[in-house]
């Protein structure tokens, strides 16, 4: 993973780092993201939310804080 662990924080709540992917391979023409095609890559890679660092997507799996079973 470079220089990302396989799990990050964000406001608090941890995700798993499922890939990272540059930030240009999602670009229209005019430079602003194609949203559609990003959610399509996000739901092939078993993903529910996408993270930016510098210029990599960082595409992510949240994950569940624990439940205590009584």
């Amino acid at each position: 993973m470079g220089l990302y662990s396989n799990i990050v924080y964000n406001n608090n709540i941890a995700y798993k780092i499922l890939d990272i992917i540059s930030v240009h391979n999602f670009l229209n023409r005019d430079n602003s993201v194609n949203k559609q095609v990003l959610g399509l890559y996000v739901h092939e890679k078993g993903g529910d939310h996408v993270l930016q660092r510098d210029y990599k997507f960082l595409i992510c799996e949240t994950i569940e804080d624990a439940q205590i079973l009584e």
